[in-house]
């Protein structure tokens, strides 16, 4: 008589595998539907870092940002994630918002800068900076940086 006794994932292998492929078309089908989009912006500006750069530059010369937050610390590589990146159909008109922090210690500062940029003869031109400060409630404003 044969005593070898199989694994028990080898004697459910076919419920196994179906429970996994049940539980991943669940899991795909709830992932919002502009997902692959919003990776494709956001790919599509970490290759275009000149667009935050040349903002935070301009920002970093206002008297108003350097009186509330300090002088701006680079943007790091994930700062992007935690903001936002949308371009037009044609490619040549962006939003990004981002996050920024200055070197001034103020506890549980959060402020974002607001970027719209358009391109031109192969170059990216600001319509509008903004930083936003959102939290303490009584440092929260919008400081308009650049404005055309």
């Amino acid at each position: 008589m044969n005593s070898y006794k199989r694994p028990w994932y080898m004697l459910k292998r076919t419920w196994v595998i179906l429970f996994l492929l049940i539980f991943i078309g669940l899991f795909v089908s709830t992932l919002p539907p502009e997902l692959p989009r919003n990776i494709t912006y956001l790919t599509k500006a970490y290759s275009e870092p000149e667009i935050c750069e040349g903002a935070l530059e301009i920002a970093k010369a206002d008297s108003t940002v350097l009186n509330l937050l300090g002088n701006l610390e680079p943007l790091g590589a994930l700062d992007m994630l935690n903001g936002s990146v949308g371009y037009s159909k044609t490619g040549d008109t962006v939003g990004i918002t981002i996050d920024v922090k200055g070197d001034k210690q103020i506890k549980n500062i959060r402020s974002k800068m607001d970027v719209l940029a358009e391109k031109i003869n192969d170059k990216w031109e600001y319509i509008s900076i903004n930083i936003r400060i959102k939290k303490p409630d009584e440092l929260k404003q919008t400081i308009a940086i650049l404005k055309k």
